[in-house]
């Protein structure tokens, strides 16, 4: 664009991606509100994979956003992108927000720190000993319980291991999506979706019956942790998804959570999801996420902002304190609103894969 970005004078830029705040919203939306919290004077850029990711016309959202290749792509195509676009918005740090990038970043990371771009991600191996087809290895090193887990290529190797596991069970995508089915032909569909949609392995775990808990936090990377917060979901919508939560202090939970961080020795920002049975009321593993939630502002809101942290860690090796805890009895709900655009703006992204301050807005669409 003639003249390049206008870009606001800031002591701090950092770029987010994940900006869909759909029915099945993506970490990045959160984490801006959360960092606006601590740093109103930052340039946030945002780095987006689709035009219509609800977060890029959200009031509080990013300075500016880019359009950058899908994971698939890989090295060849990301990193040429990213070197272009920090030509326009020269941000220091990068705060990655889903599984499928993730899997990819952590093969260049090296490239991340020549480009002087801090991130933080796990080593190869480790992101591969949490992954869901390796869960149950890890979870039988730390003393905890997981659901009898099978692995398939295809539909047909889905629907023998559904026949030895029995119904209902879940079957989970490779880094996203999961869905209970209970009979034959709800399986085949559902696998053959899965596997489309994301590629193998479905991965196909036994129901278990239960109220469903998640835990987000940062790990040191030396088997420490920062800080995390515990929830109770308390709100589910058709698809499993939390659409909402309350606060809980449960000291046999949050040293389950130790165990694993402690295991694998975890750098940076995590999600575990559990459920605990109803008839022994013991907790039982289903997936670590290598990322913050969704519902990462709501421990904002309430005292523990862990972007915040986070990107202390990445300016400064670590975090100024120890990410208060979250006192239990605080709740959530998932409010949806509707965002307001105009379509100059969503036309200058998709022709230039670019959206600026230099774009006219109308009044009242932007904070």
């Amino acid at each position: 664009m003639a003249g390049g970005l206008r870009v606001k004078p800031a002591s701090l830029h950092i770029a987010v991606s994940g900006l869909h705040r759909g029915d099945n919203p993506q970490p990045g939306a959160g984490i801006i509100r959360s960092l606006r919290r601590a740093f109103p004077d930052c340039r946030i850029t945002g780095l987006v994979y689709d035009v219509m990711e609800s977060g890029i016309y959200a009031e509080y959202g990013p300075d500016d956003v880019h359009l950058i290749p899908y994971p698939s792509a890989g090295a060849a195509a990301f990193l040429p992108r990213v070197d272009t676009i920090r030509q326009q918005s020269p941000f220091e740090l990068f705060i990655p927000t889903l599984d499928a990038e993730i899997e990819v970043y952590v093969h260049f990371a090296d490239e991340f720190l020549r480009r002087g771009i801090n991130v933080s991600l796990p080593s190869v191996e480790t992101l591969k000993r949490r992954a869901k087809q390796h869960l149950p290895a890890l979870a039988a090193a730390c003393r905890i319980t997981v659901p009898e887990t099978r692995v398939a290529s295809d539909v047909a190797g889905a629907t023998r291991a559904a026949a030895a596991l029995g119904y209902p069970l879940f079957i989970k995508g490779p880094y996203y999506d999961a869905r209970i089915v209970h009979t034959p032909a709800q399986l085949a569909a559902a696998a053959g979706h899965l596997l489309s949609e994301w590629g193998g392995p479905v991965i196909l775990q036994q129901g278990v019956s239960g109220t469903e808990f998640n835990v987000l936090g940062l790990g040191n990377g030396r088997g420490g942790l920062l800080g995390h917060c515990a929830i109770r979901k308390t709100h589910l919508s058709d698809k499993g998804k939390g659409l909402g939560g309350i606060t809980v202090a449960d000291p046999h939970l949050s040293a389950l959570c130790a165990r694993l961080i402690r295991k694998l020795k975890w750098p940076g920002p995590f999600e575990i999801e559990l459920i605990r049975e109803e008839s022994t009321g013991e907790f039982v593993l289903i997936e670590i996420n290598p990322r913050f939630p969704a519902w990462v502002d709501f421990p904002s809101m309430i005292g523990a902002n862990f972007p915040v942290a986070l990107v202390e860690i990445l300016r400064r090796g670590r975090p100024l304190r120890h990410v208060p805890d979250c006192a239990p009895g605080h709740f959530y709900l998932r409010h949806q609103i509707e965002v307001v655009g105009d379509i100059n703006r969503y036309a200058n992204l998709l022709r230039d894969g670019l959206l600026d301050e230099t774009v006219p807005v109308p009044a009242k669409t932007r904070a």
